[in-house]
């Protein structure tokens, strides 16, 4: 019966990965987070990484959802057996993994206990110190402005280009005309 019952919470638990992790998930050492530090902090993740979830696991029980959700990916979930010791909990959803590596790294900033156990990002395991560098690189809605800055940017240069061309003929003109009226003046 505890078999059948640990089998039907790693499905769960598989399904609701596979729901709402698309982008991927970070697996964390909660520490000591207290009922209000804990709250706290799901309600940062959801709120400030669009719905992001915190949910504390059983490790075997992640151990066998997490091998089963990336086993199509063939890839080596050796590395997840020594990382799924002690306390776990999965961090996922929202936004993604950069998203919540950013507020992760926060509050690894406030509770020293709180470590980065490692993280899957688009189908790939990657162990702690990658899943560090999550929280450095730039967010979905960052790189769409860079990506738009960069595409405006040759156009808009163009444009200051032709005007400063345009501008310099058209006071040329301007110069050419005042110097010539001034002559007539002159003239007379």
């Amino acid at each position: 019966m505890a078999k059948a019952l640990k089998l039907m919470l790693a499905s769960q638990l598989q399904e609701d990965l596979e729901e709402n992790a698309g982008g991927g998930l970070l697996l964390i050492d909660p520490g000591n987070l207290t009922v209000e530090a804990s709250e706290a902090f799901r309600t940062e993740l959801r709120d400030s990484a669009s719905g992001a979830k915190l949910r504390i696991i059983h490790n075997r029980t992640a151990r066998v959802a997490l091998k089963n959700l990336f086993e199509s990916e063939s890839q080596d979930l050796g590395a997840l057996d020594d990382l799924l010791k002690g306390p776990s909990a999965v961090v996922y959803g929202g936004e993604g993994p950069i998203a919540i590596a950013k507020i992760v790294r926060d509050w690894r900033k406030k509770n020293k206990k709180m470590a980065l156990k490692g993280a899957f990002a688009d189908g790939e395991f990657m162990p702690p110190s990658d899943a560090e560098a999550l929280a450095d690189m730039p967010d979905l809605t960052q790189l769409k402005a860079m990506l738009l800055g960069a595409v405006m940017g040759s156009p808009r240069g163009i444009a200051v280009s032709l005007s400063a061309v345009y501008g310099g003929l058209a006071r040329c003109l301007q110069a050419k005309v005042d110097k010539e009226e001034g002559g007539d003046e002159a003239s007379e």
